[in-house]
């Protein structure tokens, strides 16, 4: 089909914006060539990580109305991508995720200050971050929506906030993965499919005509993919901006929830395991002992084994472990409640717990709150039940290594005497 003088026009501007950000960052290059930019004849801009959709009239409106305002959406659009948004959308509360997920990338352009994404919501943008800053120290997607959801915050603020950020939809990213999508007055019901959804599945063979809802599970081989080949094209963007940052050209950018992306995860379950050490402690080891010698020596001499059983085995514990709970204003309950149901499982595949075991469980803001003394997985695991947090105040660990050094020096005094 032959192309309209709108189509091809639009293809110009996109083609504009793509020289001009890679002009600027010439990493972007290759973030931009991952997504395939798609005429549609949907009112919004949208992308799914692998296509970037777009209306042409509307591109030629924005164009108009600002020359810089296509650079600054295809931007966006793409920092979702780096960022993982359309990838991490497993929370229940989807209208909070977008907000969330918006003030992150805006943020960051923001602070890039590049003049071919200059626009004047920056004003009213750069006010509600700079509040947002003064209670989150990384504005990544995840604290900002782990904030908002624990925040008493009116249904009229998070309009404000979304009308305020908001440059691309992001339905599409349920759609892909079967979730439901809801506004903040909306039941939580699934989302008809339009037909630009259809048009997404199709291209990856999965449109059901007869179907007037597309049912495809994103957690597949090929979403997988896409998410490894943004993980890919991240840091080298946040590299490159680092050294713009050196060389003087983008001195107030911020790359840390570009590099939060990449970061390595640490195993938690190696770490804690770093503070256990072998201990021999008085009780048989099965796994040592030879059945085959102990009978034969019963059968051959008549109640006189040739081997006895090892009498100790060596286990992987610790006298004292010290749980610093972090219950400053921005602590969310059920979190603390999963770091310890994990903290246990992994003690106590360990053969952690002994006689003289002590789990010192403190919670601190700017002041040591509480602190629960644990000796055994029973007393844990009621502690995990019936966890009740203290503070919500400023933060400061001070006060915890106080404790641990008065618990230890109390110890060695007793060890003298």
């Amino acid at each position: 089909m032959e192309k309209t003088k709108t189509e091809i026009l639009a293809e110009e501007i996109l083609l504009k914006a793509k020289t001009e950000l890679t002009g600027n960052i010439h990493s972007l290059i290759r973030a931009i060539n991952t997504l395939e930019f798609v005429p549609t004849n949907e009112e919004d801009i949208f992308t799914d990580a692998k296509f970037f959709y777009y209306n042409p009239n509307y591109i030629l409106l924005r164009f108009k109305e600002n020359t810089s305002s296509v650079n600054r959406v295809l931007l966006h659009s793409i920092l979702h991508c780096m960022l993982l948004h359309p990838f991490n959308i497993d929370f229940k509360d989807t209208s909070l995720w977008n907000i969330s997920s918006d003030i992150s990338v805006e943020a960051t352009i923001n602070s890039w200050n590049l003049s071919c994404v200059k626009s004047e919501k920056e004003i009213a943008e750069n006010a509600i971050i700079d509040t947002l800053k003064k209670q989150i120290k990384n504005l990544s997607a995840e604290n900002i929506y782990y904030y908002l959801k624990s925040s008493d915050i009116s249904k009229e603020t998070l309009e404000l906030y979304k009308n305020t950020f908001q440059d691309d939809v992001h339905k599409i990213w349920y759609k892909n993965k079967n979730f439901a999508f809801f506004e903040f007055d909306d039941d939580e019901e699934t989302v008809e499919a339009r037909s630009i959804y259809k048009k997404a599945d199709s291209r990856k063979g999965l449109s059901n005509e007869s179907n007037d809802k597309i049912m495809y599970d994103a957690i597949s081989g090929s979403a997988k993919e896409e998410k490894d080949e943004w993980r890919k094209v991240t840091p080298t963007v946040a590299s490159d901006i680092e050294a713009l940052k050196k060389q003087g050209y983008m001195s107030g950018a911020d790359i840390q929830i570009l590099k939060s992306v990449t970061n390595d995860r640490y195993d938690y379950s190696k770490f804690l395991k770093k503070f256990i050490f072998f201990n021999e402690s008085m009780e048989i080891n099965d796994d040592e002992f030879d059945y085959i010698f102990y009978t034969y020596g019963l059968k051959m001499y008549k109640n006189m084994p040739i081997i006895e059983p090892l009498e100790y085995i060596e286990n992987l514990k610790t006298r004292k472990l010290f749980i610093a709970i972090d219950t400053s204003g921005s602590v969310k309950g059920n979190i603390v409640e999963k770091f310890i149901e994990k903290t246990y499982k992994i003690l106590k595949s360990t053969d952690f717990f002994s006689v003289n075991t002590e789990i010192h469980i403190i919670q601190c803001d700017s002041e040591i709150k509480d602190v629960k003394i644990i000796h055994n997985p029973d007393e844990l695991e009621d502690y995990i039940k019936n966890l009740k947090l203290n503070g919500f105040g400023g933060t400061d660990f001070r006060p915890v290594f106080q404790y641990v050094d008065e618990i230890f020096n109390t110890s060695k005094q007793n060890e003298i005497n």
